[in-house]
């Protein structure tokens, strides 16, 4: 028999179960018993989080109850955990981690009066979110918006639900990895958060403006020191990289002091091109934090370092113009008559402003700068692939709609096959002879085919992109020696030219 304690909350009892389930299916007979418990977090609602003493006020209580013995195994929402634990337990396993972000939902009754006022409110008790969204907010709405105010508010999710559904706040914003867990039982919880969806529309910020907190998403297993049965146990159900992302996130907070009341976003993400670090706020010695890269493991060749500006394309943006790019008019009936679609735009010209989209769709940019571009157009973007590539899973659990790609007329299917083209591209002559480069930056695997097939001597040289289809098409005419992604053309040209540029 193994006892498994959690708070009392909807949330903390699934991730309970999920701990539960994942031993089961290692120990199909073993017998487990669920205990739950009110902690001082619970039983204190009003005190902003941020004022709360930083000694796990909903985790202490439960740690007393395994070294009491009351029970084996205490399982928490991983990013409640203090920064520094004390002794006499462990943190041993984790599950593998939910979705890192956060998800604001704004009231549909309420939009005319955002638009006409140019002002927000929203409810969140994280320092971290009102910093990192007051900024990017501004830029991703399709309102001017000129002030944003945040309110305190504390409860379980439910409850906090409630007092948006039923206060005078324009929006609220949530931990979404929280949200999906809920949804993803069949209970009428779940169902009346789908109500409260419908009546609100959301978007999901993405993590290179909105790091997340350390460990959002992860569940924390804590097992009483000496508890070797127990210990073995849990390390067969680790999930050994979201456990160390979750470290790396939690040691990086700790260099500026850690706690909750830091406006301070970090996020480690495992990816198989290399980990993208993110660090975003500000510290309380009023120093700003704006860090996006990828971590990589030492390179012993210099193929990829002090490189001649001269031996670089493109040397500035500039001159990176291998097509024109002209509107088809036929695009526009079928846009509009889309129902219940996730709709992807791979560029901002792929809508003029003029293209009506249904309000049962969902509309996703490929990155942050188209995100910015259609808002100016007047549209909703509920979320981004954040220049990662259109393979990623983004709206488990809130959106079951097929996929559709807005585009140009001769691209390629990938990951989304149904695609809608909306313009064509036209050849422009390349000026600039690309035999005397050595290495290249790719916006496209348009614009990297059309150059080979000018200049098929480049083959043999050294080719950069981001990652998604721009480097599927690219590896597959170059060895993977000659590839390196980056998350954008100013990383590129800032670490191959070793800051000459």
């Amino acid at each position: 028999m193994i006892k498994i304690i959690s708070r009392k909350s909807d949330l903390a009892i699934i991730q309970a179960c999920l701990v539960g389930d994942a031993i089961k299916d290692r120990k199909s007979d073993m017998a487990i018993e669920y205990l739950y418990k009110d902690t001082r977090g619970d039983i204190d609602l009003t005190t902003p989080l941020s004022q709360l003493p930083e000694i796990g006020v909903f985790t202490s209580d439960l740690r007393e109850s395994l070294i009491n013995e009351e029970a084996d195994i205490a399982v928490h929402s991983w990013k409640d955990l203090p920064i520094n634990l004390t002794k006499g337990t462990k943190i041993i396993g984790t599950l593998p981690r939910a979705d890192m972000r956060d998800i604001i939902f704004f009231k549909k009754k309420n939009l005319d009066k955002i638009e006409k006022n140019k002002t927000l409110n929203l409810l969140t008790s994280s320092p971290r979110r009102e910093y990192n969204l007051n900024t990017f907010l501004k830029n991703a709405l399709p309102y001017e918006i000129e002030k944003i105010s945040f309110d305190n508010i504390r409860g379980n999710i439910p409850t906090r639900l409630d007092k948006y559904f039923l206060g005078d706040a324009d929006g609220i914003v949530l931990a979404k990895a929280a949200l999906d867990r809920l949804l993803n039982n069949n209970t009428d919880l779940s169902k009346d958060i789908r109500k409260i969806l419908d009546s609100s529309n959301w978007l999901i910020p993405p993590l290179s403006e909105n790091p997340c907190a350390p460990a959002q998403g992860a569940i924390a297993i804590e097992v009483k020191d000496g508890r070797d049965d127990i210990i073995n146990l849990i390390r067969e159900i680790n999930d050994i990289e979201t456990f160390e992302s979750v470290q790396i996130e939690r040691n990086i907070l700790s260099s500026y002091g850690g706690g909750c009341h830091q406006k301070i976003g970090v996020s480690y993400e495992k990816r198989d091109f290399g980990d993208v670090l993110t660090l975003k706020g500000i510290t309380d010695d009023n120093i700003s934090l704006n860090q996006r890269k990828i971590e990589r493991e030492e390179e012993s060749n210099n193929n990829w370092c002090n490189i001649d500006l001269n031996k670089i394309y493109p040397y500035d943006l500039k001159n990176y113009n291998f097509f024109s790019r002209n509107n088809l008019k036929d695009h526009i009936e079928e846009i509009s008559s889309l129902r219940n679609k996730n709709i992807l735009a791979s560029r901002a010209n792929v809508l003029d402003g003029k293209v009506k989209i249904d309000s049962s769709n969902i509309l996703w940019s490929s990155g942050v700068k188209t995100w910015f571009q259609l808002v100016k157009k007047g549209y909703w973007v509920n979320g981004s692939f954040d220049s990662l590539g259109e393979n990623e899973e983004n709206l488990k659990f809130i959106s079951n709609n097929d996929w559709v790609k807005l585009t140009h007329k001769d691209s390629l299917d990938f990951f989304i096959n149904d695609r809608l083209f909306t313009y064509r591209l036209t050849k422009n002559k390349i000026t600039e002879d690309l035999s005397k480069k050595t290495h290249f930056y790719w916006m496209s695997g348009s614009a990297f085919e059309y150059a080979i097939e000018q200049f098929p001597i480049i083959l043999e040289k050294f080719h950069s992109c981001g990652p998604g289809n721009t480097y599927e098409i690219i590896k597959k005419n170059v060895t993977e020696d000659r590839i390196k992604i980056f998350l954008n053309y100013e990383d590129w040209k800032d670490e191959i030219t070793n800051g000459k540029s």
